[in-house]
This record gives C-alpha cells, structure tokens and sequence, in this order.
C-alpha cells in the first residue's frame, strides 16, 4: 500500500533521473519555456546527469532552478 508520504518520497527519489515530460512540467509550471526545458533535459542526459566534475546529480530539481535561474526567470 503506498501512502502519501512514501507517494512524496517515490516523487523525490535520490538518484531517480527524471524523464522529459517531467524537465517540461517543472518549467511549464514556472512559466519557462518548453524549449529550455528540452534544453536542460538533453544537456544533463548526454552528461550522464553528472555535473562538469563528474558528480552524479543525485536531486536534479535545484539544477533545474539555477538553470532557470541563470535565464533570468
């Protein structure tokens, strides 16, 4: 039985690599561009979701602000 709290921890998962339609609601929702959303979404894919040094991105939502963020959204 999944309960709501294990419903937010599933969502949250560590080190779960989100898929594109998920990249497109996070940033529909804060009214970005679907196009930097594939953006984001195929740049930390073909990275492997790792950073630059090599480190796996084990939450990609604060990557996902910081992008949006450097857009100046």
């Amino acid at each position: 039985m999944e309960t709501s709290r294990n419903k937010v921890q599933s969502d949250r998962f560590i080190g779960i690599h989100p898929n594109i339609e998920k990249v497109k609601s996070f940033f529909w929702e804060r009214k970005v561009p679907l196009e930097e959303a594939e953006l984001f979404f195929y740049y930390h894919e073909s990275m492997g979701w790792r950073t630059d040094s090599g480190a796996s991105i084990l939450d990609w939502k604060p990557f996902a602000k910081q992008w949006i963020g450097n857009l100046g959204y």
